[in-house]
C-alpha cells in the first residue's frame, strides 16, 4: 500500500479504500461501503501535493459521504405536503 492510499485508508477507516494512479499524475479513489455503497473521486497531482487542497479535497469528500449517508425524504412525499396562500398585509 502506497502512502497516498495509507492516508486515505487512515480518513476514511470506515471505507475500503482503493487508489488508481491517472496518466496526469492525479488519482481515482475510490472508497466502498459495508452495505456495498461506492463513492468515486478523481483527484489531480495538486491537490495530493498540496496540504491545503488535499485538506479541502478531503472536508469535500466527507461532506458528500454525509449527505449520501442521510435519509432525505422522497420528492413524492414533498409534493404531496398541503399548500396553502401566504399571509398578506395590508
Amino acid at each position: 500500500m502506497d502512502l497516498i492510499q495509507e492516508k486515505f485508508a487512515s480518513v476514511f477507516c470506515a471505507y475500503h479504500v482503493e487508489t488508481q494512479t491517472r496518466p496526469d499524475g492525479g488519482i481515482q479513489l475510490t472508497l466502498r461501503s459495508a452495505d456495498g455503497k461506492v463513492t468515486r473521486r478523481a483527484l489531480t497531482y495538486a491537490q495530493l501535493h498540496s496540504a491545503e487542497q488535499l485538506s479541502w479535497a478531503i472536508s469535500a469528500i466527507r461532506r458528500d459521504l454525509a449527505e449520501q449517508a442521510s435519509e432525505l425524504p422522497v420528492i413524492s412525499m414533498l409534493q404531496s405536503q398541503q399548500r396553502f396562500a401566504l399571509p398578506t398585509y395590508r
